[in-house]
């Protein structure tokens, strides 16, 4: 992080502690939760990690959070939300159902195997319901997301200056050579381009050195027990492109392939969808609307509303920079700011 970034951050944290510690931010949220009539928290999380794993993981920090930190605030939400399971909350878009206190849905993206190991025990202990939107092409894979392999890959020197040089060969690609400036141009392609130049700039592992690691996927075998204890699943593509980077053919394969595998896997009906990245346009609305999906969620800030489109629904992403303060702990003051004044 740059000075600046540190500077901005600091200034943040203390501006918001003031609001804090002053009344006014618990006031806010309490009238927020108050006149929520029917509107639900929708929280997205991706990973939950032990501190030391959380520091060695190939992922970008935008999706971590460490276990200290998501425990502390459960226990801080719990008292103050009625958590809904997805049935519950579908029945209430539907007005097939009410809560006496503000409600909140929890869900995951992607399918990390962190969810079952660290998340899923907390959940459980605390008895938080939680949906998990996988990426079914992955689950039991000895693989995980091509943006950790190209991290992993990037923390050698000598391989982080031949990305750079055979990037550079493209006039597109981001000439400053920034690690996360590269995963956002790779992502906003379609698969079938940026496959040859991943193929390039990753080195194929051998089957002996494929194994788990931090940075692994649910298996089918973890998915279903956590199935059994009342966690709902959704869908999240079967290989997570950027559906609107995609042609209608790739898209309705990843849609209808997803669906599929979860119900076969799962033996109950796939009705949640999540886009990846929260990108998606009309074209991939229609295309969720049409493969069957009762619902799909977005990235979009805020709180849910009845009344709004089933097929765009607001989430609130949390992270570990988003709700921690100064001495890198938990900050209720930090989840306040982001839930009622960000969202």
């Amino acid at each position: 992080m740059s000075m600046a970034a540190i500077l901005r951050r600091t200034l943040r944290l203390l501006v918001v502690s003031a609001l804090y510690y002053s009344g006014v931010l618990p006031l806010w949220f309490w009238l927020r939760r108050r006149l929520a009539r029917g509107q639900v928290l929708v929280l997205g999380f991706h990973r939950v990690l032990p501190e030391q794993e959380f520091r060695q993981s190939c992922s970008l920090e935008g999706i971590l959070l460490t276990e200290t930190t998501f425990a502390e605030m459960l226990a801080y939400l719990k008292p103050r939300f009625t958590f809904l399971t997805l049935e519950e909350f579908l029945a209430l878009r539907a007005g097939n159902g009410k809560t006496s206190r503000a409600a909140c849905l929890l869900t995951f993206d992607d399918g990390w195997r962190d969810n079952y190991l660290t998340a899923y025990p907390w959940l459980k202990k605390l008895g938080v319901p939680s949906t998990i939107f996988l990426v079914t092409g992955m689950v039991n894979s000895s693989e995980t997301f091509w943006v950790e392999r190209l991290h992993e890959v990037w923390r050698d020197k000598i391989r982080r200056e031949e990305i750079r040089g055979f990037l550079a060969s493209d006039l597109v690609a981001p000439q400053n050579g920034d690690f996360e400036g590269i995963i956002e141009y790779l992502k906003h392609m379609p698969a079938e381009r940026r496959e040859p130049i991943l193929q390039r700039v990753i080195p194929a592992r051998a089957v002996a050195e494929q194994k788990e690691t931090i940075d692994s996927i649910l298996t089918w075998e973890q998915v279903r027990a956590m199935r059994n204890d009342g966690v709902d699943f959704g869908s999240h593509t079967h290989t997570h492109p950027l559906l609107t980077y995609e042609n209608d053919e790739a898209i309705e394969r990843e849609l209808r392939v997803a669906k599929q595998v979860l119900e076969e896997r799962l033996a109950q009906p796939a009705r949640a969808f999540a886009y990846p990245n929260g990108t998606w346009d009309a074209r991939v609305r229609e295309h969720v609307k049409r493969t069957g999906y009762e619902c799909a969620f977005t990235t979009e800030r805020g709180w849910s509303h009845p009344d709004e489109d089933s097929y765009s629904i607001r989430r609130v992403l949390l992270h570990e920079g988003a709700v921690t303060g100064l001495g890198g702990r938990f900050s209720p003051a930090m989840l306040l700011w982001t839930l009622v004044v960000r969202a």
